[in-house]
């Protein structure tokens, strides 16, 4: 969303007052004419800069925002607007101060705070609220709510803390009731035609904790239990068919409340070098999701998951990173509603479509980026950068795996613009292209 790329900007302005540009060349020791500088290491490309910045050229973008800032004692603020257009809601307006609140010895930023108001003519006015803490450089506590004139309302906690007990373990828990009038439905399979599609809003409320357990170097068994009641609605977009006129039977089912209760094993290989912004590494893992009625849920069905992703960096400090993803999952056991089956769309994997295009039994995921690193620049403990990165993105869905082909791929070429405030966040602003126009995508959190 646009709401949540203006707080990341106004994020990546309030937290630094060094200038924004790009880093002068790499110093290189001298050594004999006939060797050549070693590739640097590991280490070399992910060890963060260090305050205070020096030899960055200023840049006309950091003065605008700079000049915005009301500064106060306790932090500075910036008040900015909310320009959001989203392709299933439409037009998003409104505003959003943001205030960054200095720690004790004001030598970075303890929390932010963003209360917004905002008008879409599908949901009325909206009021929101979000606050960021950032206990360390790899620790995120997050809390965000939101309600809307008409179907939309959400209460969300996040808290992410690895490095438990001094050892690799890391613990994650979140805690949601949302109600969101965004999703679409299109029918199953690829075959499913955009004409098709319905609104239909989601109530999802619950909970989930996740453990990840070292079992050596590298390694971890990951134990995952959820708990979530799920259900269909009367969703709010004006002119597009409601899923209780197209698609009555499906909606039937769906409108009743379910209960998911779930448990998942995963073992897991990940030497990558952040949870949350990778620039280097491997992760690879593999997971089964069990769910049974036995154990209070309403549905007896289990989830396969695969999952590999790599970083690869060409030559110096990591300015050019190739982002590699694949993903292949499916489902077993009872039919779900349509909403609890597997998806691909936007946020699941195929940027060019929209939220919830396609869906069926499991999908296969294929993603390829080349983040190019435009700008950096460190303050305190941050470490603010600008990404360019193109892309392509290819994916199909499938009743079983036996029957996918090849040709039932969908692909979807675009480029992003992503804006980083490291150690933690990531936003990003995608373009993409394919068989159903193009497809504009403004969020905070990155997938892979």
């Amino acid at each position: 969303m646009l709401k949540s790329l203006s707080l990341y900007i106004a994020v990546l302005t309030l937290s630094a007052a060094a200038a924004w540009g790009q880093p002068g060349p790499r110093s290189v020791a001298p050594g004999p004419a006939d060797k050549p500088p070693p590739p640097p290491t590991r280490t070399e490309i992910v060890k963060p800069l260090q305050a205070p910045a020096t030899g960055y050229a200023p840049s006309i973008f950091n003065r605008v925002l700079d000049a915005l800032v009301i500064d106060l004692e306790k932090g500075p603020i910036l008040p900015l607007p909310i320009a959001e257009a989203s392709k299933d809601l439409g037009l998003n307006i409104g505003v959003m101060p943001v205030w960054a609140v200095w720690n004790a010895q004001k030598t970075g930023v303890d929390y932010v705070m963003a209360p917004s108001v905002s008008y879409n003519d599908n949901l009325g006015a909206t009021f929101g609220y979000k606050q960021y803490f950032f206990p360390d450089e790899k620790s995120i506590v997050m809390f965000r709510g939101s309600v809307s004139r008409r179907v939309e309302n959400e209460a969300y906690f996040y808290f992410y803390r690895p490095g438990v007990l001094n050892s690799d373990a890391r613990f994650s828990l979140d805690v949601v009731h949302r109600v969101t009038g965004k999703p679409s439905f299109y029918g199953y399979g690829n075959d499913s035609l955009e004409g098709d599609k319905a609104n239909y809003a989601i109530l999802k409320e619950g909970e989930e904790f996740t453990a990840s357990l070292p079992v050596m170097k590298h390694f971890f068994v990951e134990l995952n239990h959820s708990l979530y009641r799920q259900q269909a609605q009367e969703g709010p977009v004006q002119g597009v068919p409601q899923v209780s006129a197209l698609y009555p039977a499906d909606y039937a089912i769906a409108s009743d409340a379910r209960l998911f209760h779930a448990n998942r094993l995963s073992v897991l290989y990940d030497d990558t070098d952040h949870p949350f912004l990778p620039k280097i590494g491997t992760m690879a893992s593999f997971s089964i999701l069990y769910s049974a009625k036995v154990l209070g849920s309403d549905y007896n069905y289990r989830v396969y998951n695969a999952e590999f992703k790599h970083y690869f960096n060409y030559r110096s400090e990591g300015r050019f990173v190739t982002a590699l993803r694949y993903q292949l999952q499916f489902q077993r056991g009872d039919e779900l509603p349509f909403y609890a089956q597997v998806q691909l769309g936007e946020t699941t994997g195929l940027r060019m479509a929209g939220d919830g295009r396609f869906t069926d039994r499991g999908k296969i995921v294929v993603n390829l980026e080349e983040r190019v690193t435009l700008s950096r620049v460190p303050y305190l403990k941050f470490l603010r950068e600008v990404e360019i990165a193109p892309f392509i993105d290819a994916g199909a869905v499938f009743s079983d795996p036996a029957h996918f082909s090849t040709g039932h791929l969908r692909y979807g070429p675009g480029i992003s613009l992503r804006l980083l405030l490291r150690p933690q966040v990531v936003a990003a602003a995608d373009l993409a292209f394919g068989s159903e126009g193009t497809n504009t995508i403004v969020r905070v959190g990155y997938p892979f």
